[in-house]
């Protein structure tokens, strides 16, 4: 909350808008954290019913869009009816035709989908459109959506369809820490080649001198934890190569095919086709995927995520 103050102070935000703003990123922040502690989603399914769980995803969502857009003066009509749309469409499917079949069905693909067509960087401006700012300064409060997708994804997943074996928590373990580690150090030699022969990145470590280098270096590496890798591992490792293992009755098949969406999924960040960026995220996709194998928990390919992202921002250039 004293960040998002203090950023309102720098851009001369007035608080009658930085308030609603924090007021509704402390929401969804909060939500984000809920799934990832299962103890709390074992209490919300005992509490609620199937139904019930999903009307409350669904209102939770949706609630931080009009806590800060109503009193800043960008609420849309529009924007609403779309954000209420994607919610809905990851919510109902399992509801209409509930799926006790750990093979890929058609309500699996409607909700990734779903859920992946705003997330693509490039391919659709959605939640830029949704989630307008009413200072120019501020552009970027698209970012709530992106939070909201995760935990709304994740619940409807683990509690609701209650697909096994995502491992998806919070917590590191000392077994997702050595896995982890083990699977960043298999990448390196692969990867960091491949990153600097197209060109991706070049080399070019941040000083270490700087009294900021330690909390920044410690502060990227928990915010790429918990709110880029853990989200990203869910989808493409806990969800969808879980699945298609499952389907396809290869654990092999299942990774290639999950590295290949994975890295296609960055083709239209910065540029399209961004080709580069793609080769580097197949061969990350592969190594997190060989965590998740190893381990059967999205935690330990969430720990090869963060370490080879941390490693490429203070380590290289791009």
């Amino acid at each position: 909350m004293a960040a998002g103050f203090i950023l309102a102070s720098r851009y001369q935000v007035p608080a009658a808008i930085a308030v609603p703003i924090v007021l509704a990123f402390l929401l969804q922040a909060s939500v984000y954290l809920v799934p990832g502690f299962p103890q709390i989603r074992a209490a919300l399914e005992s509490r609620f019913t199937p139904r019930r769980l999903a009307a409350l995803l669904a209102a939770v969502s949706v609630a931080p869009y009009l806590i800060y857009s109503v009193p800043a003066g960008v609420f849309a009509l529009a924007g609403l009816t779309k954000l209420s749309a994607i919610v809905l469409v990851v919510c109902l499917p399992f509801l209409v035709a509930p799926s006790s079949d750990k093979r890929l069905g058609w309500q699996d693909i409607v909700v990734l989908l779903a859920l992946a067509y705003p997330m693509i960087s490039g391919l659709s401006p959605m939640f830029r459109e949704i989630y307008r700012s009413p200072i120019p300064d501020i552009t970027k409060l698209d970012f709530l959506g992106k939070l909201m997708l995760v935990p709304l994804g994740a619940m409807v997943f683990l509690s609701i369809r209650k697909l096994p074996a995502t491992g998806f928590r919070l917590a590191v373990s000392a077994t997702d820490l050595k896995v982890g580690l083990k699977n960043y150090l298999l990448f390196l030699p692969i990867g960091i080649p491949l990153a600097l022969a197209t060109g991706f990145v070049q080399w070019g470590p941040k000083p270490i001198h700087q009294w900021t280098y330690i909390p920044e270096l410690l502060g990227n590496t928990l915010g790429v934890y918990a709110f880029v890798a853990l989200g990203e591992e869910l989808y493409f490792r806990g969800i969808l190569q879980n699945l298609l293992s499952r389907h396809f009755s290869s654990a092999a098949t299942a990774q290639v095919m999950a590295s290949i969406l994975y890295a296609l999924s960055h083709i239209s960040s910065r540029h399209f086709p961004n080709w580069e960026y793609a080769a580097v995220t197949l061969v990350l996709g592969w190594f997190c995927g060989r965590a998740y194998v190893q381990t059967q928990s999205v935690v330990a390919a969430a720990v090869t995520h963060t370490a080879v992202v941390v490693s490429l921002r203070f380590l290289f250039e791009s």
